[in-house]
């Protein structure tokens, strides 16, 4: 889901890029145009796409704190719910070692006495027994805690799996219909079409003086690829 959303907002700054530059050629074309009425029209048409580029922005600004926060829920709150699940594990696996030892203890005494049989380490003052039942005890208070942690942990992720993954979608449905409304008020205020133009005056004028060489080209896209990776891979 991460990585979609990201290739999904990457594929959106391209398109916004895309209507930046539309807007500018639509510009060049509309200051060049002899005919007022075209003109015009052509630099109002370049302002919706410009319009529509900082919509874009916008959008992925808007949606960027979204992959902040599903970044931290899958790269923090599940490991970590994960690393106290394997501590509760280890803990719960030493009490349940020491309930057994007990167990045992507790056996050999009744077959010593059921046999007639004196036991060495109880006719010595049962010291290991002793000792067994008190790191027992000690382990059983382990174990309540970490059974306490991994209960309230897990409560909590499935609260936030449940209400803020939920909340987050909804941000990001509700980003995406605001940006389609206004690119469909800004393109439907932008309606030019039919335009007038005389080609015998401006057929050879457009682009003559607008020619980018290699090295130009390249520092655009070069800015352009910084910009992106600041909106989006900060994510």
């Amino acid at each position: 889901m991460m990585e979609h959303t990201k290739r999904l907002l990457r594929a959106f700054f391209e398109l916004s890029q895309t209507h930046r530059a539309f807007g500018d050629v639509f510009s060049v074309i509309g200051v060049r145009e002899p005919q007022p009425a075209a003109s015009e029209a052509f630099v109002k048409f370049a302002d919706a796409h410009r319009n529509i580029e900082k919509f874009g922005i916008n959008l992925l600004k808007t949606i960027k704190p979204m992959l902040n926060d599903l970044n931290t829920y899958l790269n923090k709150a599940i490991p970590d719910t994960k690393l106290t699940i394997k501590k509760y594990l280890d803990v719960k696996f030493e009490y349940l070692s020491y309930c057994l030892k007990v167990k045992e203890m507790d056996d050999e005494e009744y077959s010593s006495i059921a046999l007639g049989e004196p036991l060495y380490r109880v006719s010595t003052g049962n010291y290991e027994y002793r000792l067994i039942l008190r790191c027992r005890q000690e382990a059983r208070a382990r174990f309540a805690k970490m059974r306490k942690d991994v209960l309230e942990k897990i409560e909590l992720l499935d609260q936030k799996h449940v209400q803020d993954i939920v909340f987050q979608l909804q941000r990001f449905v509700s980003a995406m219909s605001k940006y389609d409304d206004q690119c469909y008020e800004v393109l439907k205020e932008a309606d030019i079409f039919p335009i007038e133009v005389d080609l015998a005056h401006t057929t050879l004028a457009y682009g003559q003086n607008d020619l980018f060489t290699d090295e130009e080209e390249d520092l655009e896209k070069r800015k352009v690829e910084d910009k992106e990776e600041k909106l989006i891979d900060d994510a």
